[in-house]
């Protein structure tokens, strides 16, 4: 045997026994890890199956409130608030956004919406309840005061920023005030990201009170 090779098979040896007395020191706490990781892995798809699950029973049951919404709005009421506090999201939300709006008066939905939003978990929901409590509150006594609350919503990094400015137009009208109205349906018209109906609603309002003022 060469002097190479009997180094060599000297190595291997002293590298078996350090691998024996690593084993015995630490060998217990590996197998462990590896159970914590195939258990792991196990209960995570586990929690994925029921999740789906659990938002496929909340899906269905939303569904089923919002058809009786048709025949029976105070049951279909009283069914969207117990979903509101109990179902998976994103259904919860929008449980309690629809529960609102069947309430029996607008001005008891803007009062509703406005007291729901701030509790949504998603901003962007927060914001959607908060352009419909604005849209309703339209023609009635909390028109001012909710016209007030949507001043930061017409933000540009707000979603429903456009929404905000058509109700903001709106209530310039309201007030007489035809060219800040103007200036509104304006940059609504020329924003490309506003929705085909809206851009519309926008040049209307302007052909129309345009028209006016011309005469």
């Amino acid at each position: 045997m060469s002097d190479s090779a009997a180094f060599q098979e000297i190595d291997d040896a002293v590298r078996k026994d350090e691998m024996k007395e690593w084993w015995g020191r630490y060998g217990t706490w590996v197998v462990a890890a590896a159970v914590v990781v195939v258990v792991g892995a196990a209960g995570l798809v586990g929690w994925r199956q029921y999740d789906q699950a659990q938002r496929g029973a909340a899906s269905a049951a939303y569904s089923a409130a919002l058809a009786l919404a048709a025949t029976d709005p105070a049951a279909a009421r009283a069914e969207l608030e117990k979903q509101s506090t109990s179902a998976a999201e994103p259904y919860r939300s929008l449980a309690a956004m629809v529960a609102a709006q069947l309430r029996a008066t607008h001005e008891e939905q803007v009062t509703a919406l406005v007291a729901v939003a701030p509790s949504l978990p998603a901003r962007e929901l927060g914001d959607l309840a908060m352009v419909i409590a604005g849209f309703k509150s339209v023609g009635t006594p909390k028109a001012q005061e909710t016209m007030a609350l949507l001043e930061p919503l017409g933000a540009v990094d707000r979603p429903f920023q456009l929404s905000v400015h058509e109700l903001q137009a709106m209530a310039a009208m309201g007030k007489g005030d035809a060219k800040r109205a103007q200036q509104l349906w304006t940059e609504i018209t020329k924003d490309r990201a506003a929705p085909q109906g809206m851009a519309q609603r926008a040049s209307a309002m302007l052909s129309v009170h345009g028209a006016a003022e011309a005469k």
